[in-house]
C-alpha cells in the first residue's frame, strides 16, 4: 500500500470541492490521482482498508460528473468530465471485487442510481471511445455490485430493470452488451427477475437483444446461458417465445436443440446414426420441460400442413414467408432429439397427431422430389441453407424414434402405409447419403415385437428394379432384374 493511498481519505475530502466548473487543470490532477487509486485497489489488502466514508465521497464525486442526457445525439459530453467520471467508476468497481463490506457501502451511498443516471446521460450521445468505455466500466461496476451479494442484487434490478438495460443493448456495443449479458445472468439467479424477464414487455425486448448475440457471436458465452435458463422454463414458451420474430425463433430453437443433446449424448445431434436410436445416450433430461416439447410439437403440426407449398422459386430469399417453412425444419429437428429420449419425453411419442403429420410430410416431401414439375428448391441438396435441407432424413429419424417400443405407433404406421414409404429411403441417396441409414433403423424399430410389420415386409414382392440414380450411372453402375433377381453390371462411366 503506498503513502498516496494512504492519504486518499484526505485528498477525497479535498475533491469534494471539484465540479464540472473546475479548471481543466484540476480535473486532470483528479483525474491523475484516480487512476493511481484503480491500481491500488486491484491489491485486497487496499480494498479491506477502505472506509465507508472514502466510498461516500468516490459516489458523489461520480454523481457530479455524470453528463446530463443531451437533447441532440450528435452533441458530446466534455471529454475532459468523461475522463474524471471514467476513473472514479473504475474506483468503485475495483473496490467492490470479492468484497461484500465494500458492495453494501457503496449501494448504500446510491451508487446504483449514479450508475442509472450515467447510463440513461450517455447512451444517448452519439458513440465515440471514450463513451464506449465509460458506459463498459459502469456495467462492470454493476456486475461487481452484485456478484454473489442478494441485497445489492435486488436494490440494482429494482432500479435498472428494464430500461438501463435496453440502453446499453440499443448503443450497440458489443463489449458492453457483453457485459450487461454477464450482468444479467447474475440477476436472473433470482426467480422473481426471471419471470419480470419473461413477462413485462420491455423484457421482451431484452431477450430479442440477448438472442441477437447469439445470432451475430455464438462464442457470447453469457448470451447463451441465459437463452438456457430461459428455454428450461415452462413460462418462456406460454409469455415470450410466440411474441419474437422468425429469426429469434430459429435461434430459440437451435438452442433448445443443444440443450436436449447435451444430455442425450452426440448421437442425438448428428446427422449420422453412429449409435440405435432408443438405446444409451438417450437417458438423462436436460431440464427443459415437457410442456415445452408439447407445444412445439403443436406448432410443428399447425406449421407442417402449409410447409410444402409456402416453398416456391418466386419467393423472395429473406421473405417472412419463406422462413416459415425454416421454421418447420427447425421445430422437427427439436422433435427428432427429444423423441429420443423416450425416458422424458414419453409423451411425445404418444402423440398420434404429430406421428400422422409426420408421415404426411414425408408422403408428401417424396412426391415432390419425384416430380419434374416441382421447382428446384423442393429437391434435397447438400447446401445447410436450403430450406428442405435434410427435410426427409429428419422426417424419418422422428417417425423411427417415435416407434420405439411403442406398438400403437408401430402399427398406425403400417395402416397409413409407411412402411413402403420408409422402406423406399433405405436405397443409397446421393444427395441424402444419411437417410438410408436412418430410414434402416427405423425399420429395425417397426419390425421389434411386431409379428404383424414383419408379416407385412414379407409379404411384400418384387416390383423390379428401381431407375439407376445418376451418381450410380455416373460411377458405370447399372442394375437390371432377372427372373426377378436384381444383378449389379457395369457399364462405361458417364462424362
Amino acid at each position: 500500500m503506498t503513502e498516496e493511498f494512504k492519504n486518499l481519505s484526505i485528498k477525497l475530502i479535498e475533491f469534494e470541492k471539484l465540479n464540472t466548473n473546475s479548471s481543466s487543470e484540476y480535473k486532470r490532477k483528479v483525474t491523475d490521482v484516480l487512476k493511481q487509486v484503480v491500481n491500488e485497489l486491484k491489491d485486497e489488502e487496499c480494498r479491506n482498508a477502505l472506509i465507508s466514508d472514502d466510498i461516500s465521497r468516490l459516489c458523489k464525486l461520480l454523481q457530479a460528473f455524470i453528463p446530463v442526457p443531451l437533447e441532440s445525439s450528435s452533441a458530446l459530453p466534455d471529454d475532459r468530465d468523461i475522463n474524471l467520471c471514467t476513473e472514479c467508476v473504475r474506483c468503485l468497481r475495483n473496490a467492490c471485487v470479492q468484497n461484500e463490506q465494500n458492495q453494501n457501502w457503496i449501494g448504500q451511498s446510491g451508487a446504483v442510481g449514479n450508475i442509472k443516471d450515467l447510463i440513461a446521460g450517455v447512451c444517448s450521445s452519439e458513440s465515440q471511445e471514450s463513451i464506449s468505455v465509460l458506459i463498459r466500466c459502469a456495467v462492470q461496476l454493476a456486475g461487481n455490485l452484485v456478484s454473489g451479494n442478494t441485497n445489492t442484487r435486488t436494490l440494482l434490478w429494482r432500479e435498472l430493470f428494464p430500461q438501463s438495460f435496453l440502453s446499453v443493448f440499443n448503443y450497440e456495443d458489443t463489449k458492453a452488451s457483453t457485459y450487461c449479458c454477464m450482468l444479467l445472468h447474475e440477476c436472473l439467479d433470482d426467480e422473481l427477475h426471471l419471470q419480470q424477464l419473461i413477462k413485462q414487455p420491455e423484457g421482451q425486448q431484452i431477450i430479442e437483444a440477448v438472442l441477437r448475440l447469439c445470432e451475430e457471436e455464438m462464442q457470447h458465452d453469457f448470451s447463451l446461458q441465459i437463452m438456457q435458463k430461459l428455454v428450461t422454463t415452462s413460462e418462456f414458451m406460454l409469455s415470450a417465445y410466440d411474441n419474437l420474430p422468425v429469426p429469434a425463433k430459429l435461434t430459440v430453437l437451435d438452442i433448445l436443440a443443444a440443450v436436449i443433446s447435451q444430455a442425450d449424448g452426440p448421437s442425438s445431434a448428428s446427422n449420422s446414426p453412429t449409435v440405435p436410436m432408443g438405446e444409451e445416450g438417450c437417458k438423462n433430461n436436460v431440464g427443459v420441460p415437457v410442456f415445452t416439447i408439447a407445444y412445439l410439437a403443436e406448432q410443428f403440426e399447425d406449421l407442417a400442413k402449409g410447409a410444402m407449398a409456402l416453398i416456391t422459386e418466386e419467393q423472395s430469399r429473406h421473405s417472412t414467408q419463406q422462413m416459415i417453412p425454416v421454421l418447420t425444419l427447425r421445430l422437427l429437428k427439436v422433435l427428432g432429439i427429444a423423441a429420443s429420449n423416450h425416458e422424458v419425453y414419453k409423451p411425445l411419442q404418444d402423440r398420434e397427431s404429430l406421428l400422422q403429420t409426420t408421415l404426411e410430410l414425408l408422403e408428401r416431401a417424396n412426391l415432390s422430389g419425384s416430380s419434374k414439375q416441382v421447382p428446384s428448391t423442393l429437391h434435397m441438396n447438400h447446401e445447410e441453407t436450403s430450406p428442405v435441407y435434410g427435410l426427409k432424413r429428419d422426417l424419418v429419424r422422428l417417425i423411427g424414434n417415435m416407434c420405439y417400443k411403442h406398438k400403437p405407433n408401430q402399427h398406425k404406421v403400417r395402416e397409413l402405409q409407411g412402411i413402403p414409404l420408409i422402406l423406399e429411403h433405405c436405397k443409397i441417396h446421393d444427395q441424402n447419403p444419411f437417410i438410408s441409414q436412418w430410414a434402416i433403423l427405423t425399420i429395425r424399430n417397426l419390425c421389434a415385437d411386431n409379428q404383424e410389420n414383419q408379416a407385412f415386409i414379407a409379404g411384400m414382392t418384387t416390383q423390379g428394379a428401381a431407375p439407376s440414380t445418376d451418381f450410380l450411372r455416373e460411377m458405370g453402375v447399372e442394375v437390371e432384374m432377372r427372373d426377378g433377381i436384381p444383378y449389379v453390371k457395369t457399364t462405361a462411366k458417364k462424362k
